[in-house]
């Protein structure tokens, strides 16, 4: 019986070489799937391998061969994040945010959202366009508080949203 329990312990103590292979084989899945932000993956890793613990810097390691091979690049993730979410109709306030959890590339997110104002205006209206059928400032009140809180929600900053809306 005992011997059994000491077989089971041991089993779950894995050398520090296959808990590398066995999370460097999730990240190459995980990235498989789609691009991940090295932070995003950090965490994604930390999750499934509660053992990373016993062996600090693992993590690191891991992501650091996946940026080496190029599997892993926070250049590649925040620029098609970005490209999604502006397709997707949302600003660069919530587009930033989104980011921030997942990469610690402050210079690729300030270029990729750095479009200027005309750009995220036009995406603004879309969107309006989109939800409402039409980007023209409502009569009343009422909608255009909505509307405005609307557009606030996919991250717009103020000036944005009002310049969103036909005249």
């Amino acid at each position: 019986m005992k011997s059994q329990i000491n077989q089971a312990s041991q089993a779950k103590l894995e050398s520090p070489e296959d808990l590398f292979k066995k999370m460097l084989g999730r990240a190459q899945y995980l990235l498989a799937m789609r691009e991940h932000g090295a932070k995003e993956l950090k965490t994604k890793l930390c999750q499934k391998f509660a053992e990373y613990e016993q062996t600090p810097g693992l993590v690191d390691e891991v992501i650091r061969l996946c940026q080496q091979k190029n599997w892993q690049s926070d250049e590649r993730y925040v620029e098609s994040y970005v490209r999604m979410a502006t397709q997707k109709g949302q600003g660069p306030l919530k587009i930033r945010q989104a980011l921030m959890r997942a990469s610690d590339d402050q210079a690729s997110m300030d270029a990729h959202l750095n479009l200027g104002d005309d750009v995220w205006c036009e995406i603004a209206q879309a969107a309006l366009e989109k939800k409402y059928q039409d980007a023209h400032k409502p009569t009343e009140r009422k909608e255009h508080a909505k509307r405005l809180r609307f557009l606030q929600s996919r991250g717009f900053s103020g000036s944005q949203c009002y310049k969103a809306f036909k005249t």
